[in-house]
């Protein structure tokens, strides 16, 4: 009866709700058969739903970028020239990777799974001590390497990883150290977190890895991280937050299809795959930099510039 009413009081949180709108997401995607090999529509719901609902979370850098400004630069007299070198920056680390990426595709990949999963551990901190939450980031990334490890080493290859074998085999021995850890606590993890678990089981093992990306990208950890920053930058309604976000999204849209036709002597899949993740690495580590920065400063005291 307690793990009943604990549920009940969680359903009552942002992360409650989100758990039920994945968990409706996973049902739909069952029924619309999504759980067979990726298809045009996997293909086709994954490029929609990561570019209007996975990318807007990360349109928000440069407001914390100016806030890093403020706190580390108070008395700088051009707080726009900054801001403008600041996302300089961001852009060149971007581009940086990209051009690693091109260079050392398997390097590259384990650094975005890494912090993939370091990052999406950051969807319970408050509610999680460090190490749970660093058994969801592993169980996120790692379910589907383990479950649907033929899907998934044919995307990997797609990503111009020529031998995805040491991916899959480091995969199964750290989900089941994720599991274990896990079922030790868990008394102490409430039954919201242990239902986000299951979904996370039901997901991956039930549905092809693109259409589980969205499900868990789009419908938990994007808007989970939207509500926050919408809280963190008192951005009072969705229209201020459209007109805040909108340039970068836009640009991030024109930069990926770029990207997109540049790849298009692939296969349109091939090619399509390759946009959005290989796109999603280039902009995680600057993306994960800048919210780490932004978290240090969250709760450090105000610096007021000397007059």
């Amino acid at each position: 009866m307690t793990s009943i009413n604990a549920l009940r009081k969680g359903t009552g949180t942002l992360r409650g709700r989100l758990l039920w709108l994945m968990a409706g997401a996973i049902v739909l995607a069952l029924l619309s058969q999504q759980g067979a090999s990726a298809s045009v529509m996997s293909l086709s719901v994954l490029t929609v739903g990561v570019a209007l609902l996975g990318l807007p979370h990360g349109a928000f850098d440069h407001l914390t970028g100016a806030r890093l400004i403020r706190y580390y630069l108070p008395d700088t007299s051009c707080p726009r020239a900054c801001l403008g070198i600041f996302m300089l920056g961001y852009l060149l680390l971007s581009i940086m990777l990209l051009w690693c990426w091109y260079h050392w595709p398997a390097l590259d990949l384990t650094l975005f799974l890494l912090l993939s999963a370091a990052h999406f551990g950051t969807d319970w901190r408050g509610k999680q001590r460090l190490i749970h939450r660093l058994c969801w980031g592993t169980l996120v990334i790692g379910l589907p390497f383990v479950w649907r490890h033929n899907e998934v080493t044919d995307i990997v290859r797609t990503l111009a990883v020529p031998d995805p074998s040491p991916f899959v085999e480091a995969a199964r021995p750290l989900v089941a150290l994720a599991l274990s850890i896990v079922l030790v606590g868990v008394r102490r993890e409430g039954a919201m977190f242990l239902l986000a678990i299951g979904l996370l089981l039901l997901g991956a093992i039930t549905l092809n890895p693109l259409i589980y990306f969205v499900c868990y990208f789009c419908c938990f950890h994007s808007p989970l991280h939207l509500g926050a920053i919408r809280h963190e930058h008192g951005l009072t309604g969705r229209r201020q937050m459209f007109a805040v976000a909108a340039p970068v999204v836009l640009m991030t849209w024109l930069g990926a299809g770029v990207g997109y036709f540049w790849m298009s002597h692939a296969h349109v899949s091939g090619a399509l795959i390759k946009t959005i993740f290989i796109g999603l690495a280039c902009l995680t580590v600057p993306h994960m930099l800048v919210e780490w920065l932004g978290e240090r400063i969250a709760h450090a005291p105000v610096k007021v510039a000397r007059g």
